[in-house]
């Protein structure tokens, strides 16, 4: 039975954030919205970022193309050029099919007009083109201002992931009736790791610290918290039934970050790095417990978004509709990294991965290795010398020219 498009899409991403930290994919911090949601919808275990860093992960989340593809396997530093308005991405489709489209929070696919959230297709725009700003002073590291309101700069007093809530939540009041792409894009759990309830607090601003383990818990209770208010907006305008929400993270954490049972993290292409939370949410298509364990990636729910709501993804896409039970078929996905420019030791240069079935190649620090996951999902067994043509034969793969794993329009 065909179901009714979507006509509301709510995209939520969290940054930094470990696999283990929400539930239902570890014990982290409390987070009952959360839980909630997945219970009644769609949780996918085995989902990836399509890269271990915020650029390149966001780029491929944008568009549904490997971020290889686009040519950007390393962040967008200041100066450089952004992701080209000549690429289509979700908001320039939403936007051209007749919804209205808004970003809350976090870019950082570009810093300058040319290349800004309003170029690529977004009506609105509150948050920052940078990699992070503080949670209270909005400022860069450096001290300079981060948080802009349609390119302009912005001064407005709250804590982060309120004030990207609040100007989500009233972007959601503006806009209904009428269709609408939300993007909800938080800096938490970005370092450093502020909690809540320090507005007053001097010492609590401009200082770029590195809060305690109990801190992190109450920042991602909060996201919780915050997830709830977003249920409850769509709820006050009766826009749940026709709303699919998607809950995510660009990739995985550091530090603070509880990974679960895999190794890695940031800038890593081991699980850690990679295995993001994913819950689908839309009542009114999307069947309560559903448990997906197969291997998908964000550029899958690009396809997914785009098809929910009856629009084609135009030209190639590196994604497949997770309604349309595309991605239940066997395939390789694969990863790339660069991080040459960095001036970071050991294996966050060069990197090189793959996936297929339950078998993960990794290239790290100079060495090949091979991993059965279903065995040893913190990928501590080298097989790479057991399985010498596997491994080569995946090596090859990742090195030389990459299919298009999706469809084409």
């Amino acid at each position: 039975m065909a179901r009714p498009p979507a006509r509301n899409i709510i995209l939520i991403v969290f940054d930094y954030m470990g696999y283990g930290d929400m539930a239902p994919f570890g014990a982290g911090a409390a987070t009952p919205n959360i839980a909630r949601l997945a219970a009644a919808g769609a949780v996918y275990t085995d989902a990836y970022a399509a890269a271990p860093i915020c650029g390149p992960s966001r780029a491929a989340l944008m568009t549904g193309l490997y971020p290889r593809r686009l040519g950007l396997e390393s962040n967008i530093q200041p100066g450089q050029p952004g992701l080209p308005t000549s690429q289509p991405t979700l908001p320039r489709r939403f936007a051209d099919a007749g919804f209205r489209t808004g970003l809350s929070g976090k870019w950082h696919l570009g810093y300058t007009a040319d290349d800004s959230p309003n170029a690529h297709g977004f009506d609105h725009f509150l948050g920052f083109n940078a990699w992070n700003i503080d949670y209270y002073s909005h400022r860069l590291r450096d001290g300079g201002n981060g948080l802009f309101l349609d390119g302009l700069p912005v001064d407005r007093p709250g804590y982060t992931t309120d004030l990207f809530t609040d100007d989500a939540i009233d972007f959601i009041s503006a806009a209904a009736p009428a269709p609408f792409f939300l993007y909800l894009s938080f800096n938490a759990m970005l370092p450093p790791y502020a909690p809540p309830g320090h507005d007053d607090d001097p010492a609590a601003r401009d200082r770029w610290q590195s809060w305690s383990a109990a801190d992190y818990r109450a920042a991602v209770a909060h996201l919780d918290h915050s997830v709830g208010r977003i249920e409850a907006a769509l709820r006050a305008h009766d826009l749940t039934d026709h709303s699919l929400l998607a809950i995510t993270c660009d990739h995985g954490g550091a530090e603070l970050a509880d990974s679960g049972a895999f190794s890695g993290g940031f800038a890593s292409l081991r699980e850690g790095g990679l295995r993001v939370p994913l819950i689908l949410s839309w009542p009114a298509a999307i069947p309560a417990g559903q448990r997906h364990t197969e291997p998908v990636m964000l550029m899958d729910l690009t396809a997914t978004l785009l098809a929910a709501a009856n629009l084609p993804a135009d030209g190639v896409t590196d994604g497949h509709d997770l309604f349309a039970g595309e991605h239940t078929a066997e395939r390789d996905l694969l990863w790339r990294i660069d991080r040459s420019a960095r001036p970071v030791p050991g294996p966050t240069h060069d990197q090189w991965a793959v996936r297929r079935g339950t078998w993960k190649f990794l290239h790290e620090a100079g060495r090949d290795q091979l991993f059965d996951l279903a065995s040893d999902p913190g990928e501590s067994r080298n097989l790479s010398r057991r399985y010498p043509a596997l491994t080569g034969q995946l090596r090859d793969l990742v090195m030389g020219d990459w299919p298009t794993v999706g469809a084409r329009a």
